[in-house]
């Protein structure tokens, strides 16, 4: 089975620019408002 490996973003939502290097277990953490629902909708 495949899964996403790396994800890029420039410009989305709340999140300005990012490169995230994906693992089998992701947890995001980070204040209110830092853009983590805006990930997980991607994920």
């Amino acid at each position: 089975m495949n899964r996403l490996q790396e994800l890029t973003l420039n410009g989305f939502k709340s999140i300005k620019e990012m490169d995230l290097q994906l693992q089998p277990l992701n947890i995001l953490i980070g204040a209110n408002g830092a853009g983590k629902s805006n990930l997980s909708l991607l994920l």
